[in-house]
């Protein structure tokens, strides 16, 4: 089978990937298989992205995210592939059916940029739709209207028809939230009418579900049970779990008890398999009032606690202010940021005249809002699947924004870190530091740049063109002290290069410092000197460490002297076998001891990568 044959099957599958999932995750394991046979890593990684959302739509989310993880790769690497933002939204999916909103919405906002950058209309509706329901659950109904009209939009230009049944059950849903049931039944039966014109029968459960689900809330029990049953025939598992978990509760109100357990237990035992979380505290919340029904206190009581700790791990106000932190990234992101900096700004023009206590905390609250900028441009582990299980990160800044910065991504199968640490801290620190990463991002990712010096060399070079700096003793000398690796594809050799800042090798409890050369990235008085790119061998259970100089410098102890570099190289060595959750707590731990109620005194980022 030639390479132009699987790309034809590929897109086949997935333009019918709601009809059929068992069977379409069948015809792509095929398809893979002879993808892999004549080495053609395109039709690989759409073969596997067509069973991961096979196995989606049939519930099976832990084989879905070992499909993804095996797939991200390639398009990581290939990002102008369509395939990229069609993976982006299926993890969005997977990670809102966990109830992991925060992922799913920081996924989903990724996707929307890359299917806007790539004309993608079908992926742009997809993404309008995760966010619809994501926001849905969140109980923001106007902000998910807003996207499910999006969604709708297109897909009708788009005469999608399949999409629009989707997007018709999701305004169903909406109105049912909002208490206009009649407007939500006329939403679901014009969807189920189109997925039965379509063949759509896998879908159909789920419009029967969103049916039942309005009878129930109108009080229009027997229609509700009549629903739910129809739902349950041929459904997915989650699907199916929401019907019995209806039917449970409908048993409840019309006093059969038996049946009402039963029909809950099993529903809860469904959630628990998919682990969704949502779902499980609102079967812990059925469960509470069956058990209180039957003179159960005990019981009652025990299922409120679990469906109370459930509902607070969803909704937690740490959870909701990353929330926050994500939409306010991506609405910057999709260029509403002027737009936001002029209404701030006419709030702190309009109370500039009252207390100064007041403008103060205009101000924080703007360096505040400069910190989820900054906090959002900074990679995340996720992003280069090794890295997630073999890297943590310490990052502590002094002021709410920090001049520290840390950023690494992938390139011809290479993996560039880097710690860095910029002129000052706070507000100017903060720009320098956006300044590199911007610099980083166009030196590796877009020329290709993946020897260390060479990426140092480019990068002292784009500092000084962009901050014009000459050598005068007016002029700038704003710059950057880093360390930076790149790990080769086997992870057994690593290059290395380094602005004032060593990189730390724990192998076999022994430390081995590289030194920096002793320049920074700025303008210098020996222009003419390159960075040196160290070749570095490692081997598996080897610790590396990237570190700026804020924890050693840190002022503190009993004596109220520093902490120093070498001090900090012996504690690398203790804490080097460790997991690195310990060990980063650890560091972290041992930071605040030392400093106690000292000032802060710099920007703290530290980078422990294990190679394995």
């Amino acid at each position: 089978m030639d390479h132009q044959q699987i790309d034809r099957l590929n897109g086949k599958l997935w333009q019918n990937r709601y009809s059929n999932p068992a069977g379409n995750y069948g015809e792509a394991h095929d398809i893979l298989e002879k993808a892999e046979k004549t080495g053609y890593g395109r039709g690989a990684a759409y073969a596997r992205l067509n069973m991961a959302t096979a196995c989606f739509l049939r519930s099976e989310n832990r084989e879905a995210f070992e499909l993804i993880s095996r797939l991200i790769e390639y398009f990581y690497e290939e990002r102008e592939e369509p395939g990229y933002a069609w993976t982006l939204n299926l993890q969005a999916s997977l990670f809102e059916s966990l109830g992991d909103y925060e992922k799913g919405l920081s996924l989903a906002h990724k996707a929307v940029k890359q299917a806007c950058d790539s004309g993608d209309h079908e992926a742009e509706a997809d993404s309008a739709s995760i966010l619809g329901l994501i926001y849905s659950r969140l109980s923001n109904c106007p902000r998910a209207i807003d996207y499910y009209n999006v969604a709708l939009k297109i897909r009708e230009e788009q005469q999608d028809f399949p999409g629009v049944a989707s997007s018709l059950n999701r305004l169903g849903m909406i109105s049912r939230l909002t208490g206009d049931h009649e407007k939500a039944l006329e939403y679901y039966f014009r969807s189920l009418e189109i997925r039965r014109q379509n063949n759509l029968l896998s879908a159909v459960p789920w419009t029967m579900l969103g049916i039942a689900s309005t009878c129930e809330e109108m009080g229009r029990y027997d229609e509700a049970l009549d629903y739910y049953g129809q739902g349950l025939l041929n459904s997915d598992k989650r699907c199916a779990l929401q019907c019995e978990t209806g039917r449970g509760r409908i048993y409840g109100i019309l006093g059969d008890t038996g049946r009402a357990e039963e029909a809950l237990l099993k529903s809860l035992q469904m959630a628990e398999e998919l682990d969704a979380r949502a779902l499980i505290a609102e079967i812990q919340m059925a469960l509470s009032g069956h058990w209180e029904k039957l003179d159960q206190p005990a019981k009652a009581l025990e299922a409120w606690k679990k469906y109370h700790d459930a509902r607070e791990a969803l909704m937690s106000e740490e959870a909701q202010n990353r929330l926050m932190k994500v939409e306010i990234t991506h609405a910057v992101e999709k260029s509403e940021q002027e737009k936001e900096i002029y209404r701030l700004r006419n709030v702190e023009l309009k109370e500039a005249y009252d207390t100064i206590d007041e403008k103060n905390r205009e101000i924080t609250a703007s360096i505040n809002y400069a910190r989820y900028i900054q906090q959002a441009i900074l990679p995340q582990p996720e992003e280069i699947p090794w890295l997630a299980e073999s890297m943590f990160i310490l990052y502590l800044p002094k002021d709410i924004v920090s001049g520290d910065f840390y950023w690494f991504t992938g390139k011809e199968g290479k993996t560039v870190i880097t710690a860095a640490d910029c002129t000052g801290h706070g507000v100017p620190g903060a720009l320098m530091s956006m300044l590199g990463v911007s610099l980083l991002e166009e030196i590796v990712s877009r020329r290709g740049i993946i020897n260390a010096g060479e990426i140092l060399d480019a990068l002292r070079a784009e500092v000084i063109r962009s901050l014009k700096q000459t050598g005068l003793e007016s002029g700038s000398k704003d710059g950057m002290d880093l360390s930076l690796c790149v790990i080769g594809r086997e992870r057994r050799s690593l290059q290395y290069a380094g602005a004032y800042n060593s990189l730390y090798l724990v192998s076999e409890s022994e430390m081995t410092e590289y030194k920096a050369d002793r320049m920074p990235v700025a303008i210098h008085h020996d222009m003419d000197k390159r960075f040196t790119t160290h070749y570095i061998p490692v081997k598996p259970g080897d610790m590396i460490y990237l570190c700026s100089d804020g924890f050693a410098d840190q002022f503190g102890g009993p004596q109220g002297k520093k902490f120093r570099s070498k001090a900090l190289a012996g504690l690398f060595v203790e804490i080097s076998s460790l997991p690195l959750h310990r060990q980063q707590n650890i560091l972290e731990q041992r930071y605040l001891e030392w400093k106690g109620d000292l000032d802060q005194v710099d920007d703290v980022v530290i980078l422990g990568v294990s190679i394995s």
